[in-house]
Order: C-alpha cells, then sequence, then structure tokens
C-alpha cells in the first residue's frame, strides 16, 4: 500500500470516524474514546461501551458486538474485535509499520510537532524568585516545570511566551541591605569571589541571625516579662498553658516567644526599625537607598542569570514588582465605582467573595490606602492580557498558594468578562532531599547551584568509572569530554527526576538514585539514544525509509515498538493540553526500555551485524527512529543528548 500521504494522526482519525459512524448508525452522537489497548492480542486501539448502556439500554458487551460488526475492514483496518465491553481494532501490520517509520524518518525530531489545529498564544509565568537569595530546590522544580510546560506547548504547535516576575521590593529586601550597610560595605560579588545571589542570601542569613540574637537578648529584659505576664493573663496564654499540661510540647512562655517574633520586629526591634526606615526611604525614591538597591539587585540577578543557563531555562518578559507593585490599586477603584466590591468602615476595599461562589471576604486595598499582595497580581494579569492578549495564562506556583489563585481568577473575572476562563494555577507539591544527603548552608533550604553541583560531582564519579571500566574497548575519555558529560549527565538526572512525577505530586528526590543508568531515570534515557546513534556510527550512515524494508520488522518486540512510536503524537498532545511533562518523562522510559531489550537480545534481533542485508536496514530504520524521539521527548524535559557515552 502507499503510504505516502498517510500520517499517525491520519490514521487515529480515520478510526475515530469509523468508530463515529458506528455509533451514528446505532442512533448515538458522540466521540469515541480511543486508546491503546492493554494486551497486543486483543488489537491495536479500543474504546469502551459502558456511557452508552444507559441511552441505548443494552449491556455494554452487546453494544459492543453490534458496533463491531457495523465497522468494515479496510486498507487500515485488518479486523474488527470485541473484548467484553471493548471494541477494539486491528490494523494492519505493513500499513502501520510503513506509515510510522516513514513520518518518523522523514519528520527527525519534529516528528509529533505542530498538532494544534488553531495556534493560540499562552503565557506561562514561572520562576518568581525574590532577590534577596539564591535560587533553592524548590525554584528548580518551578523552573524546570514551567520550562517544560512551555517547550511542550510550543512543541505542539501553540505560541508561547515564558514571563518571569521577580519579587525585587518590600521589607526583606531591606533586610539584605541593611545587612550589607551595618557589616558588609567592604565586600562585594569580586571581592568575595562569590556569586552576587549567594553573596546577598549570605547578608539575609546574617541578618536574621543578628535580629535572632537580638531577640533573644529582649526576651530576658522587664518589657518582655510585663509581655509575658499579660499575655498568660488573656485567653490565648491559658489557652497555651493548659495545652502544655496535658502534652510533651512547648512550654505557654516558649509558644509566646515563638508568637511574637513578628510583633518583636515591627514594634520592638531596632533592626527591625532600621529595615522598615529603609523600606519607608526606598518608596519615598531616596537616592542612596536606590543606587544601594539597584546595585545589590543587579549582582543577585547576575547571580539568577548564571543558575538560569546552566537549568537550560529562559524568559522573553522579565517583570519587577519594583514596578508592577501598583498596578491594580486603580483597577481595584474602578471595580469600587462600579459597585463590584465594597469600602468598611475601616477604609479598607474588600470583595465579597459570596459574589463569586466562595465564602468570606477579599481586602483588596487597605485601610490607608495600600495595596496588598493580591492587589498587585489583579494589575499585573489584566496588564498581561491587554499588551499581550494570550489566550491562556498560566501560573506555574506551588500548591500552598491554590486558595489565592482561586480568589484571583474569580475576582479577575468580575472585573472582566471571560478572564477566569483564561486562567489556569499548574499547581505542584512539595520536592524535599532524603535526611543527611546534603546539607544547606541554612540547614533547611538547598541552594540550587549546590544541588546542580552535586549532580555534576555524581555524574563525574559515575561517568569516570564506567569510561575505566569500558577502556579495553574505547577510547579515554579526556578531561574536558569528562566535564561536559558529566555536566550533561548530572543535569539529565536531575531534570528527569523532578519531573517524572506529575506536577501535583509531592516526593523525596534522591541524587544518587537518579543518576543510575539502570533505572527510570534521565542517563538511562541518554544512554540508550547513544545507542541508537552508535550503530549508525557503525554502519557510517543514516538510515532513509524503504518501504519494502520496513516490512520485514514482524517480531513482538519490534511491532510493540512501532505502536509505542504511533502512540508518540498523542502523548505529545495530552502532555501539552493537560500541562504535564511526567507523561512524556514515562513514556520515553518505556520506549528506552522496549529498545533497550532488542539492542541487548543479539541472539533473536542482531542490528548492525544482521546478516540479512533488508532486515539489517529495517532494524537500522527502527532504531532511528527510536532515537529521534527519543531525542525530541528529552528535549521538552529540557534535557540536552550526548551523541556518546
Amino acid at each position: 500500500m502507499d503510504v505516502t500521504f498517510l500520517t499517525v494522526n491520519k490514521i487515529r482519525e480515520h478510526l475515530r470516524a469509523k468508530a463515529r459512524s458506528a455509533l451514528r448508525a446505532a442512533g448515538v452522537e458522540a466521540e469515541a474514546e480511543l486508546a491503546p489497548t492493554p494486551n497486543p492480542e486483543m488489537g491495536h486501539f479500543g474504546f469502551p461501551c459502558f456511557s452508552l448502556a444507559r441511552v441505548l439500554r443494552k449491556a455494554p458487551p452487546l453494544i459492543a458486538k453490534e458496533l463491531a460488526a457495523a465497522i468494515e475492514p479496510d486498507e487500515i483496518i485488518e479486523d474488527v474485535r470485541v473484548d467484553k465491553a471493548y471494541v477494539n481494532f486491528v490494523l494492519r501490520r505493513e500499513t502501520l509499520v510503513q506509515t510510522v517509520l516513514a513520518q518518523v524518518l522523514s519528520e527527525g525530531d519534529r516528528f509529533g510537532a505542530d498538532q494544534a489545529e488553531v495556534q493560540q498564544h499562552w503565557m506561562v509565568e514561572y520562576s518568581s524568585p525574590n532577590t534577596n537569595k539564591p535560587l533553592h530546590l524548590g525554584h528548580l522544580r518551578t523552573n524546570l516545570l514551567g520550562a517544560s510546560v512551555a517547550a511542550m506547548l510550543r512543541f505542539y504547535g501553540h505560541r508561547v511566551t515564558r514571563v518571569n516576575l521577580l519579587n525585587d521590593r518590600g521589607v526583606h529586601i531591606c533586610k539584605s541591605m541593611l545587612a550589607y550597610r551595618l557589616w558588609g560595605e567592604e565586600t562585594d560579588p569580586d571581592r568575595s569571589s562569590k556569586k552576587g545571589d549567594r553573596l546577598v542570601g549570605d547578608l539575609y542569613v546574617m541578618f536574621e541571625r543578628r535580629f535572632s540574637e537580638e531577640y533573644q537578648s529582649w526576651q530576658t529584659t522587664e518589657a518582655a516579662t510585663a509581655k509575658l505576664r499579660a499575655w498568660l493573663s488573656g485567653p490565648a496564654g491559658q489557652a497555651a498553658e493548659k495545652a502544655a499540661s496535658k502534652r510533651d510540647g512547648p512550654s505557654a512562655e516558649q509558644t509566646f516567644f515563638a508568637g511574637y517574633r513578628d510583633d518583636f520586629f515591627n514594634n520592638e526591634s531596632v533592626l527591625g526599625a532600621q529595615a522598615r526606615n529603609l523600606l519607608r526611604q526606598w518608596e519615598a525614591g531616596d537616592p542612596d537607598v536606590t543606587s544601594l538597591w539597584r546595585k545589590m539587585n543587579d549582582w543577585v540577578l547576575a547571580g539568577f542569570d548564571a543558575s538560569y543557563e546552566r537549568m537550560g531555562v529562559g524568559f522573553e518578559i522579565v517583570q519587577f514588582e519594583s514596578e508592577t507593585y501598583r498596578l491594580g490599586k486603580a483597577l481595584v477603584e474602578q471595580g469600587l465605582d462600579r459597585g463590584l466590591f465594597k469600602r468598611r468602615a475601616d477604609g479598607a476595599v474588600v470583595c465579597d467573595l459570596g459574589a463569586v461562589g466562595l465564602s468570606g471576604e477579599k481586602v483588596l486595598l487597605r485601610g490607608d490606602g495600600t495595596s496588598v499582595y493580591i492587589t498587585q497580581d489583579l494589575g499585573t494579569a489584566v496588564q498581561r492580557f491587554d499588551q499581550h492578549q494570550p489566550d491562556m495564562l498560566v501560573y506555574v506556583v506551588g500548591d500552598e498558594q491554590d486558595y489565592h489563585f482561586q480568589v484571583l481568577f474569580k475576582i479577575l473575572g468580575l472585573l472582566r468578562e471571560g478572564l477566569s476562563e483564561r486562567c489556569r494555577h499548574l499547581s505542584y507539591g512539595m520536592i524535599r532531599l532524603p535526611e543527611g544527603k546534603m546539607k544547606s548552608r541554612e540547614g533547611t533550604v538547598v541552594d540550587a547551584d549546590d544541588l546542580m553541583d552535586e549532580m555534576h560531582r555524581l555524574a563525574h564519579d559515575e561517568t569516570a568509572a564506567r569510561a575505566e571500566e569500558g577502556k579495553a574497548h574505547t577510547v579515554d575519555l579526556s578531561a574536558e569530554e569528562l566535564e561536559h558529560r558529566s555536566e550533561r549527565i548530572g543535569m539529565a538526572a536531575l531534570k528527569y527526576f523532578l519531573l517524572k512525577y506529575s506536577p501535583r505530586s509531592s516526593f523525596e528526590y534522591d541524587p544518587k538514585a537518579s543518576i543510575d543508568f539502570l533505572g527510570q531515570t534521565g542517563p538511562y534515557c541518554l544512554f540508550n539514544y547513544a545507542r541508537t546513534r552508535s550503530l549508525q556510527r557503525k554502519v557510517g550512515e543514516v538510515p532513509t525509509f524503504e518501504a519494502e524494508a520496513a516490512t520485514r520488522l514482524q517480531t513482538e518486540q519490534e511491532q510493540g515498538i512501532i505502536s509505542q512510536l504511533f502512540d508518540w503524537p498523542e502523548v505529545v498532545e495530552r502532555a501539552a493540553l493537560g500541562q504535564d511533562p511526567s507523561r512524556v518523562a514515562v513514556y520515553l522510559f518505556e520506549l528506552c526500555k522496549s529498545f533497550a531489550y532488542i539492542f541487548t537480545d543479539k541472539a533473536h534481533h542482531p542490528i548492525a551485524t544482521c546478516d540479512d542485508a533488508q532486515l539489517r536496514r529495517a532494524r537500522l530504520m527502527l532504531a532511528a527512529a527510536v532515537g529521534n524521539t527519543v531525542k525530541a521527548g528529552l528535549a521538552l524535559l529540557g534535557i540536552e543528548v550526548l551523541e556518546e557515552m
């Protein structure tokens, strides 16, 4: 059969059309939920009939039998089978093999790309760090997740704008600035030999340490004792004493001082007063303060850029809260004038969340007229829609902000009809390291740079060991090449592990487990990609499609790989539209595992050494198709391949 004009998606649509026609003949206007069968013996693809029982008033197995009888085999469909309540299509092997290999070898690593029937504009916001400390483990997940989602949407065929909104204002920024003024004015990134973000982060840690010392010293004063006595005589203190007497936990005194820390910062602390004064001076435009702020911000941003480059992530738009924090105030005032919000007796402007199906109220402007966090988010979102006209705006933010975005989107819908439906929160769970595996400088948060360095070290040790073992049949690695491979493998291990879990999942990241060349890891996928390229080097050519040779792929394992390759475009579609890179990660592992089986099965699946020239070309075509698809999939996870390992 001539497969020149057939593609994987055309075959899939052909099956849907056949199913649709059979359903319509039975009196049902519906689309079949087509999916691969769990067992190749059942067929290639099928659809269930359970949901039709209520409409047709028949048992699902009987419905399946009648629908199957209404679908005639053709040049694509060899047979239609029934398995209980499922209708299964058996495709003609020759058509399937030739279509898949012709398309993959023709399109290369663009196989599965540009499927969107209508191109949309998606904006994806991710990263959003504070400019008072380095990027940490949590930032690694949001960066890699956001970059992967953007890559998948772009690969699928949409226009994508990547956005980073940096939090570069507020009292937390002033804490680092004050620490520099008090204890660090003789240093800078060059003199300290530190990245700018690490230096500023160290100053922030220094401030917190000195503040803790000040707070501990204050706790021994008469003023602190008076505060404690007053609290203990009140309901909160009495409840704390009662709780302390019933369980082995903090005393009432410990509970008070743990909870009073912020009040001390705002009311009694000398350092707190100095930090707040810096913030007031910054907001008033004091030239000395803003000059210091710009200098330290530039240090941090240079450090961030170095980390972003190493992660392989980037942005088309970078915004700063110092430039956007006033955006929402006018928007809220307009909403007040339109009767969407109300002003309370204390002067605060609030939204009655009952109007949007939630409970309570949300403050949008304080009584003194200053904005709150959601005020800025409202203004930033509306500005993005006005200036860039995205069809969808996605926020890649941890699940601790679920309620914030629920409220934000509802209020946006109040202000502008239809905006709520064009916003999406890609919520992700927590990530942690096994206790004792790595220690951060502060003991609680692991810096992204430290973890990337650790992954490089682990990959270096593993690669050097493997190179030593294979010296008998490989050339020695140069020090430069060893470093190059170590960085690629280490980052592949990190990225694959963080992306192989669905975004909502919380999990533990084990650096050593992620570097395993034989497990469900990035290095395993890299290794099998390199195997496909080693075959090409061995025969000295890049395979091109040969229709007659393709039909020689007859074994169950070879047919299984063809079916997996057939699935790739749908995997791309589901992963992109569901913003779930784990679908790609899991698919790649399964594809690599199938290829590894035939690659190592020299007795039954010799490839480069196969005596049958036509079968050898067929298997080389299959290996090249696997390599192209693995390379494309790894790119969607932000992973760069190695041609040799």
